[in-house]
Parts: C-alpha cells; sequence; structure tokens
C-alpha cells in the first residue's frame, strides 16, 4: 500500500525544457545535498536535454491515496482504544 505513496521521478517532466523521461538521477555536490539525499524524501537530478540540476521529491499523493490513509488511521485508533482496553482491564487491577 504505501506504493501508492511513492513514485520515481526519472520518469517525471523537466521543470525547465518538460521534456519526459529525461531526468536522472545525480550526485549530491555538498553536505547540504548529502543530507537532503539521505533524508529519503527527496533526491537530485539532471536533465539530459537542458542540462537542469535540481531536487525533486519522491512522493506524491495519488487518487487512491486518501482512501489509505483513512484506512491507516482507523487501523491505528482501532489498536489505540484496544490497548488502552487491555491495559485497563488485565494491567491495572
Amino acid at each position: 500500500m504505501i506504493k501508492s505513496f511513492r513514485k520515481d521521478a526519472v520518469f517525471d517532466r523537466c521543470p525547465e525544457c518538460k521534456s519526459i523521461g529525461a531526468l536522472r538521477r545525480s550526485r549530491a555536490r555538498n553536505s547540504w545535498e548529502y543530507l537532503v539525499k539521505n533524508s529519503g524524501f527527496s533526491n537530485m537530478y539532471r536533465c539530459r536535454e537542458c542540462g537542469w540540476r535540481g531536487m525533486k521529491s519522491n512522493f506524491s499523493l495519488k487518487r487512491i491515496s486518501p482512501k489509505v490513509i483513512l484506512m491507516y488511521l482507523l487501523f491505528i485508533m482501532f489498536v489505540a482504544v484496544f490497548v488502552r482496553f487491555v491495559i485497563l482491564k488485565f494491567i491495572m487491577r
């Protein structure tokens, strides 16, 4: 289900020249780019067509995402209520 959030920016459009599929990953050049890259939320990319270089996000919300988020929230609420019940019933006697 996490796949509904993750994307590969290599197949995206270049922000500068708007060509599709021309982006490729670029190495980090300084410590700031290295930190951003290792955070897991974005990577550095370079366009093969126009030479643009910059950061693009690895995540995007898709059509199914609100449903998945709602399911996860409901599951978390159910588990929280169940854990509270168990703690109050069996541990706090």
